[in-house]
């Protein structure tokens, strides 16, 4: 069963990572995902250090996003782990009656009203539960054979909601690659220690995972957040010049590497946007492509 959904692309990805906004308006859609623009959504807002210091105005704004998809009649989809950490957050709050009272008196100034009718869901959940592992597969031009891949699920999605975090496992499966264990697999990508704490410790601990996923033989991470994606992407470049990094590790997004396995290429997947590029794996994933 597939479809509709208001599309909540949050702020991260049109202002940091636009082309993962682009490969999923190109995937999702042809595996039956129907996806909608709302006007008005706004950042989530970001769930870490903004619920800390105003957790009602967090609540307000979140649940302000809900609304305009509730008016539409639709659940909403997240490419984001912030942004579904956020907005599954507040519909779970909101079950309060007291609280929901106080934001809807908040958001009353605005001509809204939070009913908490609309699902929150990420998009690796709907492709497990509307389009289904079988239908995954099925779509697949290329399978992916040979490809080792470190698969990073990150942990606002997996660890708050303690959702199964072999699911990504399964999803790279149904490509045809192969989703390698290594050390430290379930752990934070190290964002949130450089973001809130020293920028020197985020690229320590990244320099620990990627280490970890070069001794597992992978050729290339994939995520399914965009806070994942800048960390291994960007964050990696920066941690290359910092610590001396002697390896580069690219990082697809995983509607990127779903793409590939659908039969598109390394330039129609914006693989050339990114910043960590390695020669050998893109004469590997040319092999593979058979381009």
């Amino acid at each position: 069963m597939t479809g509709k959904y208001a599309f909540f692309r949050g702020c991260f990805i049109p202002s940091r990572a636009p082309h993962i906004e682009y490969i999923a308006r190109k995937t999702l859609p042809e595996l039956g995902v129907e996806l909608h623009d709302v006007g008005g959504f706004t950042c989530c807002p970001e769930p870490a250090g903004f619920s800390l210091h105003e957790k009602l105005t967090w609540l307000t704004m979140a649940a302000r996003n809900i609304s305009l998809a509730e008016e539409q009649g639709m659940d909403i989809l997240t490419l984001c782990n912030g942004c579904y950490y956020t907005l599954k957050h507040t519909v779970e709050e909101l079950e309060d009656a007291e609280l929901r009272s106080r934001v809807n008196e908040a958001l009353s100034e605005t001509g809204h009203q939070f009913k908490g009718q609309a699902k929150v869901k990420h998009f690796v959940q709907v492709l497990d539960e509307d389009v289904g592992i079988k239908r995954i597969s099925q779509a697949v031009k290329t399978p992916l054979e040979g490809l080792r891949i470190a698969a990073h699920t990150g942990c606002h999605f997996s660890n708050r909601y303690g959702l199964d975090s072999r699911l990504l496992d399964d999803l790279v499966s149904a490509t045809g690659a192969v989703s390698v264990e290594y050390d430290l697999k379930n752990l934070c990508c190290g964002w949130m220690i450089g973001a809130y704490g020293q920028q020197e410790e985020g690229y320590a601990w990244l320099r620990n995972r990627l280490e970890s996923m070069r001794r597992a033989q992978a050729d290339c991470v994939t995520v399914i957040c965009p806070q994942c994606y800048q960390q291994y992407d960007t964050g990696q470049m920066m941690a290359a010049r910092k610590l001396g990094i002697p390896f580069k590790t690219p990082v697809l997004f995983y509607l990127q590497l779903l793409g590939l396995a659908m039969g598109h290429s390394l330039e129609d997947v914006q693989y050339g946007s990114h910043r960590v590029k390695d020669p050998g794996f893109e004469e590997k994933m040319r092999r593979i492509l058979g381009a």
